[in-house]
């Protein structure tokens, strides 16, 4: 059997065996193949689909409108990956309609042009996602009514005590472990609320990219565009770092929180340990990126703990290569100076806005012109507290669209 046969079997064996429904219509829209989940998704035979209006899939009072998006979608073809934003919605061959996210991408073969569509039904995680929606709005209201019954107690106590000196201290005691624990409440409500939308968002997105890039990494083998293939494995890397790093995050923000991060402080060389993690950091530049170290000061060999000092500097550098543009290098300095480190990393990224800058080491803190690059938000919370477990400290430079600078300064040895 030739590679080309063998593509051709492995072709087939994907569309037939695929979980996602998939559709090839030509460009006037009429149905020419269905693989098997399709057919289940919408309720129709193998066959019946074939040589029908792929308007027949579309509720009734959407089809005008859906003719218009698909002529012009057949003009002018671009890949289009799932998990836009869009409220889309299907017709069974029942009459039923369900919630459903669509990927679209096309091919020719000679002079006939033939779309795709790559077709899920999220009734799921619509259902999933309403029942979080009433989660946090049912967490809302409970803290609401704690918030006015702690009103109405504290207002209870002062009332009660005001003619009695002798238990004006403990009056503010109590009134003080009130507001504490209504403070401690509040920001509980907003973490858990603002921790439900960031990773429905940040988990979906790369997700929806790995499989749209999967399902077409063998269509285009078959056609042997090695260019297309390598763009859509470098989509998969991409997705799957971002995931890597998002559960980093939450993992290193939980070790913190429950006290079981330790320092373990070793001797190593600063310069080899900075050469090799710019290497390292290399292979994840955009195109035309460079780091650019540079060391200054004595080579002596410093005792801190090298996994800490790993991830904070993994975390300014990625940052810094992440809000830049493609072509633009980031600058990574370290001075050895008599009784202490000095570490810059500057890059000419987008910057922050000055009055977002105070909020910048914040739990979750994404600033406004940051929303369309993925984080956390939790990167730089996580530096400063590492830094600290390593009697360190971090500050920073930064004007909107010239880039930031930010400066790391530890000393050269801490205590096992």
């Amino acid at each position: 059997m030739t590679s080309r046969e063998e593509s051709t079997v492995a072709y087939e064996s994907m569309f037939e065996n695929a979980s996602i429904g998939i559709l090839i219509s030509n460009g006037a829209g009429i149905i020419e193949k269905v693989n098997p989940s399709a057919s289940r998704l919408f309720g129709y035979g193998l066959e019946e689909l074939v040589g029908q209006k792929i308007e027949v899939l579309i509720p009734a009072t959407l089809r005008k409108t859906h003719v218009q998006h698909r002529e012009g979608y057949a003009q002018r073809p671009s890949p289009r990956p799932m998990g836009l934003g869009m409220d889309l919605s299907a017709l069974r061959k029942d009459g039923t309609t369900f919630p459903i996210e669509i990927s679209l991408a096309t091919y020719t073969i000679g002079d006939k042009k033939e779309i795709v569509s790559f077709v899920s039904d999220i009734s799921k995680r619509k259902k999933d996602e309403e029942g979080l929606q009433r989660l946090a709005e049912e967490l809302e209201t409970k803290v609401q009514e704690r918030t006015e019954a702690l009103s109405q107690a504290i207002q209870e106590l002062q009332q009660m005590n005001e003619n009695l000196n002798h238990e004006m201290e403990q009056r503010k005691n109590a009134e003080q472990e009130v507001r504490r624990a209504f403070e401690k409440e509040k920001d509980l409500g907003e973490l858990k609320s603002r921790f439900v939308s960031m990773a429905s968002h940040e988990f979906r997105t790369p997700l929806s990219g790995i499989l749209t890039s999967t399902a077409l990494i063998d269509r285009y083998n078959q056609s042997g565009d090695k260019e297309k293939i390598g763009r859509h494995i470098q989509t998969i890397k991409s997705s799957v770092q971002n995931l890597t790093n998002i559960l980093n995050d939450f993992l290193s923000l939980d070790k913190l929180e429950a006290g079981r991060v330790e320092c373990r402080p070793s001797s190593f060389s600063m310069d080899d340990f900075a050469r090799d993690l710019v290497d390292e950091m290399q292979s994840l530049a955009k195109k035309g990126q460079r780091i650019l170290y540079q060391h200054q000061g004595g080579k002596e060999l410093v005792v801190l703990d090298r996994e800490i000092l790993r991830n904070v500097l993994i975390n300014l550098l990625s940052n810094a290569m992440k809000y830049s543009p493609e072509g633009v290098d980031v600058h990574f300095g370290i001075e050895q100076q008599d009784s202490r480190i000095v570490i810059i990393v500057r890059d000419e990224g987008i910057g922050i806005p000055e009055v977002e800058q105070g909020q910048l080491f914040e739990r979750f803190f994404r600033a406004r012109n940051a929303t369309n690059v993925q984080g956390t938000g939790l990167g730089l919370n996580i530096v400063k507290r590492y830094l600290g477990l390593m009697g360190g400290s971090i500050s920073y430079i930064s004007r909107e669209n010239e880039g930031t600078t930010f400066t790391v300064i530890l000393p050269e040895g801490i205590q096992p």
